[in-house]
């Protein structure tokens, strides 16, 4: 059963998780040319000096915005599909209880997401690294973390919004779900996100409940 619903979520979401992984791609292509081209121009040490003393980000800034775009468009093609002539009926009524259900379907959007954000992280690491040493990849990381971050919890708060059966409720849990998730992109130097990890971790903690409330109120016929 757990194996047919992980299908069904599949067949919803590949379409969606195909255009945010050609997104991904596409952005790291861009990004190996730029750092190419910021080499070629400015020579290696303009190029490091620019990071290390004005404390940049080597890959354009649009990027940051990408991990949330593609929770979002994942959490929309997995639940709105759901809530069209109130298919998620049908399914919460399965053979399995209620809460594992949903589980399921939560767990196939945020491991899809890892996957493709794992990947992200892998190819921009093996592009920038034959520009830039470990300790400057490392920084980079721990800076763009909670981007990625950023697109579990965005993907949960759209599960949450879509799963709602009222509109009042869906439209409040928006503005309540974007107030949060712009913690996830406060400027900060370097480092300076650092001790608010654990923070933004328990807040992606905290929103995989959230549809789960959603789906009692839906199944109890609130309106």
């Amino acid at each position: 059963m757990i194996q047919a619903i992980l299908y069904k979520e599949w067949i919803k979401s590949r379409r969606a998780l195909l255009l945010a992984t050609a997104l991904m791609a596409g952005y790291v292509a861009y990004a190996a040319v730029h750092a190419g081209q910021i080499f070629r121009v400015d020579g290696a040490v303009a190029a490091w000096a620019t990071l290390i003393l004005k404390d940049a980000f080597p890959l354009p800034a649009a990027g940051q915005w990408l991990p949330l775009l593609a929770g979002v468009l994942v959490g929309l093609s997995q639940y709105v599909p759901e809530m069209v002539d109130k298919r998620l009926k049908l399914t919460l009524h399965l053979p399995l209880p209620e809460r594992r259900v949903l589980s399921v379907m939560l767990l196939h959007g945020v491991a899809t997401l890892l996957a493709l954000y794992a990947a992200t992280i892998l190819a921009a690491w093996a592009i920038l690294a034959g520009y830039y040493p470990p300790e400057l990849l490392a920084g980079f990381l721990w800076r763009a973390l909670p981007w990625f971050t950023a697109g579990i919890a965005g993907y949960l708060c759209t599960a949450w919004a879509c799963i709602e059966p009222a509109w009042t409720r869906r439209l409040t849990n928006a503005v309540i779900a974007t107030g949060a998730l712009s913690a996830f992109y406060l400027d900060a130097p370097a480092g300076g996100y650092l001790p608010m990890l654990p923070w933004l971790a328990l807040l992606t903690a905290a929103a995989f409940c959230l549809p789960f409330h959603s789906a009692a109120r839906f199944k109890e016929g609130a309106r």
